[in-house]
């Protein structure tokens, strides 16, 4: 009476096999295990196929259950490889191994032997200890901190023999390219200078450049998940060390392709580290997928969630550098008030009366059309940022089928239509002019969640030599003013012309840093994005901030009478509700200063609007929410 297991390596699944005596009712207990970890497993009769990470997640259940009903298991070669890594990665998870000679007194001299040539701060050096003294890491530090610099000498301390492979935001490709140079001695006879090969261009593309096992190799994720079978191969047959930077895009795990992509060769590497300053940018259940990326099968990422004290479970899987220990000055925040014209605040009535009557008495529990939820959250967004986004949007979708006064729409729509520019966008203009005539030195960022608004502002600051980022402006050479990388040196200049960059924070924020040369950043708008808002903050505040340096932020919010309430107000609220429940999970209570890490891409606007943001704007619209702090956010 057993049951077979094997590991699947081509599939990365595990397929579990009865033998003809093993008891229907065992049979049954053990595929009532596997659908409750994977409940949309399929079972053939006596045989089904799992991923193997699901798989892992069992073991300990099915050596219990094999105690109980005196059942056998027989293991394939390749199972049996697996399962006593995966027992190794077990223990060194509770027993964390230490180095011979590593030390923070003497890490810095270990790594000069190798070639490392930078000094590393304080904090640094502590981090790279603590993850070089695990089987794999997570690095949660503040955005500035240098978590870029740890990587790669945890990467020498541990596995300099090992391929590496980086899988990052297209933005932060020049980020690992610059540590290679930055960090490392060239004329050193241990400095590796290999640079970072570019994995793209298709299964084609990437699979011509890993036959030439490359010593570094760097893919973004939206390439990843195209390819992840040719990584996967790779993997097998090569030792590999596989970084994740901005680890929280798979926070959405097997529901998303970036998170079952990353989930579905987890086992593969020979080490696993992460990175990001945001591991919990919406709830507590985003870190879920990173802890079971790092520690697959080990049930961590559940343990954290049911925990009465999350904290507690996570202090001992991460490294973090908080704000404080960075030394810098603080953000001088400013918050604007807005009135809306006439035109606006009619607009944007309609659409609250419209919201509340479709959504009366939603609660956090509510059975509702979610997607339809968001997509008026973005009409109120638009509207209180810059209204004739929404008549575009409204005119072109037979008016959302949402409203249904036609006659006072189209009076509304040409009223809005006619001023053209919001009163944010032209008191966003009127700020950004005072700054940059009163300090014939300074430079300003402007952010904007809406790509027209981005290109409405640079053409309205041209006298200022503005430009624009958004995702519609490519990645490429630096001396191009066609990409980023040129709009972004170009800023960098000396040139008194180019003071004013514009941007969308969804495409701009990652891999970037302004603040040697910009003290200034704009908001136009918001969205419910925590990691969106802090991270674009902290392209300006970070490591390497000249001494005494003040870095101002300037907050736009639309007002609106209390008795209507203002979507800015319920987007500020959130905002705070979210660092809260980071800052308790990570224990840190520099968060109010912390800058989040990027985010790939252009993702829309509504992706991280969740059910409780919905309900807090329902309640700030029926004029019950409280009035939101400012302390943060």
């Amino acid at each position: 009476m057993t049951i077979k297991l094997e590991y699947l390596e081509r599939e990365q699944k595990g397929r579990i096999t009865a033998s003809p005596e093993l008891e229907q009712a065992v049979w049954a207990r053990i595929t009532g295990l596997a659908t409750r970890v994977q409940p949309d497993l399929p079972i053939r009769g006596r045989v089904f196929d799992m991923d193997w990470a699901a798989l892992l997640s069992m073991v300990a259940r099915l050596a219990d259950m094999r105690k109980q009903f005196g059942f056998g298991i027989e293991y394939s070669g390749g199972a049996r490889d697996q399962l006593k890594r995966f027992r190794e990665e077990y223990i060194a998870l509770r027993e964390p191994r230490t180095l011979p000679n590593l030390s923070e007194q003497s890490v810095q001299e270990q790594l000069g032997l190798l070639g490392f040539g930078r000094e590393l701060k304080d904090h640094q050096r502590r981090d790279v200890v603590l993850m070089a003294a695990q089987r794999n890491g997570a690095n949660f530090s503040v955005p500035g901190a240098g978590k870029t610099t740890v990587a790669l000498a945890v990467h020498l301390l541990t596995n300099r023999d090992a391929h590496l492979l980086v899988v990052a935001p297209k933005n932060a490709f020049a980020a690992w390219d610059d540590v290679i140079s930055e960090s490392l001695i060239q004329s050193h006879p241990e400095a590796d200078m290999t640079p970072f090969v570019r994995l793209e261009e298709g299964i084609d593309g990437v699979r011509a450049a890993l036959r030439a096992e490359p010593r570094r190799a760097i893919i973004s994720y939206d390439q990843l998940i195209r390819v992840p079978e040719v990584v996967a191969d790779f993997m097998r047959s090569h030792r590999v060390h596989l970084i994740v930077d901005e680890s929280h895009k798979m926070k959405s795990g097997g529901f998303s392709q970036r998170g079952a992509a990353l989930l579905s060769i987890a086992h593969l590497p020979i080490r696993r580290d992460i990175m990001s300053g945001t591991p919990m940018p919406n709830a507590l259940v985003d870190v879920v997928p990173q802890i079971d990326f790092l520690w697959p099968g080990q049930g961590l990422g559940r343990q954290i969630v049911v925990a009465e004290n999350p904290a507690q479970i996570l202090r001992p899987l991460y490294v973090r550098a908080r704000k404080s220990e960075l030394a810098l000055p603080p953000v001088v925040k400013r918050h604007h008030a807005v009135t809306m014209s006439d035109a606006q605040l009619a607009f944007y009535s309609l659409v609250r009366d419209a919201i509340l009557q479709r959504m009366a008495g939603v609660s956090a529990n509510a059975n509702i059309d979610l997607g339809a939820a968001r997509m008026a959250v973005v009409r109120l967004l638009q509207i209180s940022s810059n209204p004739v986004l929404a008549v575009r949007a409204m005119t072109s979708q037979q008016l959302d089928n949402f409203l249904h006064n036609d006659d006072t729409l189209e009076a509304i729509f040409t009223q809005v239509v006619a001023e053209r520019d919001s009163p944010k966008l032209l008191a966003t203009v009127a700020l950004a002019r005072e700054i940059l005539t009163n300090d014939r030195s300074a430079r300003v960022v402007i952010w904007s969640i809406f790509r027209e608004n981005v290109e409405r502002l640079s053409s309205l600051l041209s006298e200022f030599g503005a430009t624009f980022i958004h995702g519609g402006v490519p990645v490429g050479d630096p001396n191009n003013l066609d990409t980023r990388e040129g709009r972004i040196r170009a800023f960098h200049s000396n040139d008194l012309h180019g003071r004013v960059l514009v941007a969308n924070p969804a495409a701009c924020s990652e891999g970037i840093s302004l603040h040697r040369v910009c003290h200034h950043a704009i908001y136009v708008d918001r969205s419910y994005n925590a990691a969106h808002f802090l991270q674009s903050v902290d392209r300006i505040h970070r490591l390497g901030l000249p001494p005494e340096t003040l870095t101002y932020v300037h907050v736009m919010e639309s007002v609106a009478p209390g008795v209507i309430g203002a979507i800015d107000y319920s987007v500020r609220r959130r905002l705070i509700d979210k660092l809260n429940m980071m800052a308790n999970a990570l224990e840190d209570i520099d968060l109010r200063q912390l800058a989040l890490d990027e985010q790939e891409g252009e993702e829309p606007i509504d992706y991280d609007i969740t059910l409780d943001d919905i309900v807090d704007l329902i309640n700030e619209l029926s004029g019950t929410a409280p009035e939101p702090g400012e302390e943060l956010v």
